[in-house]
């Protein structure tokens, strides 16, 4: 939120700044013969100048330029202003104005003046009409100078040498209907021949060679740090790191004193947009309440995780103990099968060799029924072996499916583990979102001025009749006239060679050192965004590396709730099989009962049988081998049985430590989700609440009443208006 609160005034202040610089500066005067060109004919052109918004304004429009000639010491000498008013229509023309001795400078149109209200006759051309004014200017200026440190007036320090400071100091008195403070931005435009001007400093502006001169540009903002102290909470935080000055001070070792005039343009058109459209504030207010509601369920959703990691953790303890059960039993099944297999096998031997010998004696056949009869007896409790461990079996599955319908249940129920992977990546694709918006309104800033180049470029086009169309033509030719001039040529002469007249000139020098501040100022923004790029690109990834984070965490539970869902369906699928493997077992038990009586009647009865063997050894003989062919498979599928039992033993003991793990991270994961909620995301959305629309409030209202300033003399109810103050500072010696 404070990052916010200092883009928005450093956003006023750059507005500010290249508003000012696009209306150029004029440097008065190398040392040649001054042109027949007076000050007030340069703010005609200046105030002809109408853009091409303002041409397509449906109110009329009265476009002032206030030309105020300093003393030494700043106080004003006179102030001469220059109004434009743009046709509308065929009616006459309602205007209003203090101005004296009011005349019209280029066409024949007429006016009458009732008490300051003026009709002008409408002949469908734009009226340029000038006065004077003995009106208190908006901003007021004081020029004080030092030699060696000590005070001195402007008139005795021609022809002085020393360590010169000279400081122009401003004072903003501008009032407005419903505006307590108008911000002003003030930009001074300085010549200094390098023969005279040595070290040249400024402190708030820019020193550049030209020529054989440097040209300063100072700026300042008189009582903006004042407004915005008292009307922003919060901002004289960052204002220490702004430098909102209401002065500038040019610094110079000088020799044998003397200065040319210089310029100073005052203007209170510093932002011509609605500052809430522009960041769209509702949408980030929105953004932020989604990215406190993500967070709040980010909590909810990390302590029904814990909660479900607490269930899980209790119920794979029981899954551990089933599946040890599960293998106890089916090893003694394995073993019973063998015994099984091994009787079976017997008794086929026996059965055989009985009946080959039935015949050689009863003593054999009574042996072989013994066997028989012993046989039987291990194949019964080999079987009873297999009944206890399939009821184990059956048990431990049963356990296993309860335990992970229990882990599903915290995955899917409302406000679960789903709900709150899903909450959390959505609001980091919020705050992502919102953090690139504002990556890319830094980006198109230095579009801007571009767009304002081509603008002048545009003018110098028009003015030179086609012929003159990029900044280098432009420099080419001001750079030729100068260095011609300085050769001795009069300028006259120069610009009759070249096709010129004194205005066209003047309008060309005045693009060229335009272009040149305008070039300035937009590498000195590139810096600044350039000085800044790390941190522009670690905020842009490390956003993304929290949306991308919380993506692959969802995508992750997802996989966990797959694998869950599927050992569910394989935990009920083995629940049903372990029955019905207990069911078998039971009858197979109550069935080698049986076996084992009966095998006590055959030994019994042995002399019966034997006067029935032939019978009994074509019966017998064909359905032995496939008792013993079914005891084997039995034997092999319980062994692959026991050994992927004695695996699913060893796999649930990482698997509950697996489980256990979770549990504690999911505990840490709840107390670090809870922590960033209380002491990061709500302190965030808290303040963004209570500061936002207050400080927005407060900009536009900054920017409304630069706006709202529209005229100096005096501008009737039905027009739209735009005045800037031209200050001539004074000469300090004499120039040929």
């Amino acid at each position: 939120m404070k990052t916010m609160i200092k883009r928005m005034i450093c956003m006023v202040v750059v507005a500010a700044m290249v508003c000012a610089y696009a209306l150029g500066t004029t440097n008065a005067r190398v040392k040649i013969k001054k042109p027949e060109v007076s000050v007030n004919q340069m703010g005609n052109f200046l105030a002809g100048k109408v853009s091409k918004k303002d041409a397509k304004a449906k109110k009329p429009k009265k476009t002032e330029t206030v030309y105020i000639e300093l003393n030494g010491d700043g106080g004003v000498k006179s102030a001469t202003v220059s109004d434009l008013l743009e046709v509308k229509g065929k009616d006459p023309i309602k205007d209003k104005s203090s101005l004296k001795d009011i005349k019209n400078l280029k066409g024949d149109e007429k006016y009458t003046n009732k008490d300051g209200n003026l009709i002008w006759e409408n002949k469908g051309k734009d009226i340029t009409y000038q006065g004077t004014s003995d009106q208190t200017p908006p901003i007021s200026v004081d020029i004080s100078y030092t030699l060696d440190g000590q005070d001195i007036s402007a008139k005795d320090l021609e022809g002085k040498s020393g360590e010169l400071q000279i400081q122009y100091s401003f004072k903003n008195n501008a009032r407005t209907k419903g505006h307590d403070f108008v911000p002003f931005l003030i930009l001074g435009g300085f010549m200094l021949d390098n023969e005279t001007f040595n070290n040249v400093q400024i402190d708030n502006g820019k020193v550049a060679d030209y020529d054989e001169s440097k040209i300063v540009l100072g700026y300042a903002v008189p009582g903006l740090e004042d407004y915005l102290e008292k009307s922003i909470k919060g901002a004289d935080e960052y204002l220490n790191k702004i430098d909102l000055s209401d002065s500038f001070t040019i610094s110079a070792d000088v020799k044998d004193c003397s200065m040319s005039m210089g310029l100073i343009i005052a203007t209170s058109n510093i932002g011509d947009f609605n500052i809430k459209d522009a960041i769209d504030l509702s949408n980030i207010k929105s953004k932020m309440k989604q990215l406190q509601d993500g967070a709040d369920a980010l909590v909810d959703g990390t302590n029904q995780l814990s909660d479900g990691a607490d269930k899980l953790s209790d119920a794979s303890s029981k899954v551990k103990k089933g599946s040890s059960k599960l293998t106890k039993g089916l090893k003694k099944v394995s073993k019973g099968t063998k015994k099984f297999h091994k009787g079976n096998k017997k008794f086929h031997k026996g059965l055989k060799k009985g009946l080959k010998s039935a015949k050689s004696g009863a003593k054999k056949l009574a042996d072989g029924s013994d066997k028989l009869a012993k046989g039987a007896k291990d194949v019964n409790d080999g079987v009873k072996k297999v009944d206890n461990g399939a009821s184990s079996l059956d048990s431990g599955t049963k356990e296993l499916s309860g335990g992970v319908e229990q882990i599903l249940n915290g995955f899917e129920k409302k406000g679960g583990i789903n709900d709150g992977a899903k909450a959390l990546k959505n609001g980091t694709k919020s705050a992502n979102d919102g953090v690139k918006k504002l990556v890319e309104m830094l980006k198109t800033t230095p579009s801007s001025l571009d767009e304002q180049i081509n603008q002048v470029l545009a003018q110098v086009k028009q003015a030179s009749g086609g012929a003159i169309s990029t900044e280098e033509q432009l420099s080419a030719l001001i750079e030729g006239i100068n260095s011609a001039v300085k050769g001795g040529t009069p300028l006259e002469t120069v610009l009759a060679a070249k096709g010129l007249n004194a205005n066209t000139y003047f309008a060309l020098v005045q693009a060229y050192y335009a272009i040149q501040t305008l070039e300035s100022v937009k590498a000195a923004l590139a810096s600044k965004i350039s000085s800044h790029s790390e941190e522009i690109t670690a905020l842009v990834n490390g956003m993304q590396e929290l949306e991308d984070g919380s993506s692959a965490l969802t995508t992750g539970l997802n996989t966990v709730y797959g694998g869950l869902y599927s050992l569910s369906q394989g935990a009920s699928a083995l629940s049903e099989g372990t029955g019905t493997l207990k069911n078998g077992t039971s009858q197979l038990s109550k069935g080698t009962d049986s076996l084992k009586s009966g095998a006590d009647t055959l030994n019994s009865g042995m002399a019966k049988l034997y006067s029935g063997v032939k019978v009994m050894t074509v019966k017998l003989g064909g359905v032995s081998p496939q008792l013993v062919t079914a005891s084997s498979k039995l034997k092999s599928a319980m062994a692959q049985v026991y050994a992927g039992s004695k695996q699913l033993s060893k796999g649930m003991v990482p698997f509950c430590n697996g489980i256990d793990t979770l549990n504690d991270g999911t505990k840490q994961l709840k107390d670090g989700a809870s922590k960033l909620n209380n002491e990061g995301i709500k302190k965030i959305t808290s303040l963004f609440g209570k500061k936002a629309d207050e400080a927005i409030d407060n900009i536009q209202d900054l920017l409304d009443a630069g706006s709202s300033y529209k005229s100096f003399s005096g501008i009737s109810d039905d027009m739209d208006g735009q005045v800037k103050f031209i200050y001539k500072t004074p000469e300090i010696g004499a120039w040929e």
